[in-house]
C-alpha cells in the first residue's frame, strides 16, 4: 500500500482537476491512500467521499497568486502535509498540478515530487505575453522553476516540447497519459438529461478560456447545417451567451452551464468539437470516443495528433480558422465511423495509468 499527495490548485471545473479525480479513484481501487492539498477552497467537481482533501490556505484572504507572497503561503503547505504524515506514514509520492501549485511546492523540497504539466508551456508563455509584461515574466518564472525537477507530461508532444527548450531544463521528464475508466463512462453516459435536449447538435465541453477559443467556434457554426445547435457546457454562460450574440448564432447556441457529467450530452450528440489553439491531452476527446460520438478538432500542440489516428485524422483542421472548422464538422455530421476499435482507447485504461504513477514510488 501506498501514501500518495496530489497538490492541486483548486477543484475548479477543469480537464486537469477531473483527470487527477479520476486518478485518485483509481489509486484507491488498488488498494492505496491518496490526499488532496488544494490551494483554493473553490469547487465545481463532485469529490467521492472516500477522498480525502486538505485546505492548507483555507484562512487566506485574497489571491493565492502574488509575486512576493511564495515563502509564506509554501511553509503553510509544507506544515498541512507534514501534519498528515504526523498522523501515520510519509508519503510516497508527491504529484504537483497546476501554475500555482507548482510555484508553491517549488520552495517546499519534497521528498519524491513529481509535477505534472498539463498543458504546452510555451504555448501559455505566448498568451501571457499578449497579456502584459506582468503576467509574461510571472508565468516564465513558474516555468523556469521546474528546473531540476521531476516532470511527467500528460502527452508525447509536451514532453518533446518541454526536452527542446531553452528555459527550463528539468531532471526528468517521462510521458504518462490520462487515465480513463471506460466502464464507469460509458455507464455515467446512459445517465438521463434533465432538461430538453435538442433533436440534433453538436457539443463543445470547456470552460470559456481564451485558449479554448469559443470566437472561432461560433464562427464556424455559420457554416454547418442550420438545423444543427450548438450545446457548450461552461460554467461562463453570461460570457459565452454575449459572444454568440455578438456573432450572430444566439438562435443556435444552448448553455446549459456546467455539469458534473457531462457524458449523457456527449453520448446524444452528433460531433464533439474542439477548438482550441493549445492543449496537453484533451480529456474530452478521449472521453467523446469511449462515449462512441465522432470528434472535430483543431491539430492544436499538444494531444490532438496523438488521439485522432487512421481514419480518424481526417478531422484534424488547422487552427484558428472557422471555414475549416466548419467544414470538418459537415463531413463528420453525415461520416459513418466506428469508434470502438480507437487506438488511443487501449492507451489510456486508468488502471495501467495509475500502476505506471505507483511504479514511480
Amino acid at each position: 500500500m501506498k501514501n500518495i499527495a496530489i497538490i492541486i490548485d483548486s477543484f475548479s471545473g477543469g480537464g486537469a482537476e477531473r483527470v487527477m479525480l479520476s486518478l485518485a479513484q483509481e489509486m484507491m481501487k488498488l488498494g492505496n491512500n491518496v490526499t488532496f492539498f488544494a490551494l483554493k477552497s473553490e469547487t465545481a467537481h463532485i469529490i467521492p467521499k472516500e477522498i480525502k482533501v486538505e485546505f492548507p490556505l483555507q484562512n487566506e484572504k485574497g489571491s493565492v497568486r502574488g509575486w512576493f507572497n511564495g515563502p509564506r503561503l509554501a511553509a503553510k503547505l509544507k506544515a498541512s502535509v507534514e501534519a498528515i504524515e504526523a498522523k501515520g506514514r510519509s508519503f510516497d509520492i508527491v504529484l504537483v498540478n497546476l501554475h500555482e501549485s507548482y510555484r508553491l511546492a517549488h520552495l517546499c523540497d519534497f521528498t519524491n515530487c513529481h509535477y505534472i504539466i498539463h498543458n504546452s508551456f510555451e504555448k501559455e508563455l505566448q498568451r501571457e505575453k499578449l497579456m502584459g509584461p506582468s503576467k509574461y515574466f510571472y508565468m516564465r518564472r513558474i516555468v523556469k522553476s521546474m528546473s531540476g525537477k521531476k516532470l511527467i507530461a500528460v502527452s508525447k508532444g509536451v514532453t518533446n516540447e518541454i526536452l527542446s527548450s531553452s528555459f527550463c531544463k528539468p531532471k526528468s521528464v517521462i510521458t504518462i497519459y490520462n487515465p480513463f475508466d471506460i466502464e464507469s463512462i460509458v455507464a455515467m453516459a446512459n445517465q438521463p438529461i434533465e432538461c430538453d435536449v435538442p433533436e440534433k447538435y453538436i457539443v463543445h465541453v470547456g470552460r470559456a478560456a481564451k485558449a479554448k477559443r469559443h470566437d472561432i467556434l461560433f464562427e464556424a457554426l455559420k457554416s454547418v447545417d442550420p438545423k444543427v445547435k450548438l450545446v457548450c457546457l461552461s460554467g461562463s454562460t453570461k460570457k459565452l451567451r454575449k459572444l454568440s450574440k455578438r456573432t450572430g448564432i444566439e438562435d443556435r447556441v444552448i448553455l446549459p452551464g456546467f455539469t458534473t457529467n457531462p457524458y449523457p450530452w456527449i453520448k446524444k450528440a452528433e460531433v464533439l468539437v474542439l477548438s482550441s489553439d493549445f492543449e496537453g491531452l484533451p480529456t474530452v476527446l478521449i472521453e467523446a470516443i469511449t462515449c462512441g460520438t465522432k470528434v472535430v478538432s483543431t491539430a492544436c500542440p499538444h494531444g490532438p495528433d496523438e488521439i485522432l489516428l487512421g481514419e480518424l485524422a481526417q478531422f484534424l483542421v488547422p487552427t484558428q480558422s472557422p471555414l475549416k472548422l466548419g467544414a470538418a464538422i459537415n463531413k463528420a455530421l453525415v461520416s459513418d465511423i466506428d469508434l470502438s476499435g480507437a487506438d488511443i482507447l487501449s492507451k489510456v485504461k486508468a488502471v495501467d495509468i495509475a500502476n505506471s504513477y505507483l511504479s514511480l514510488c
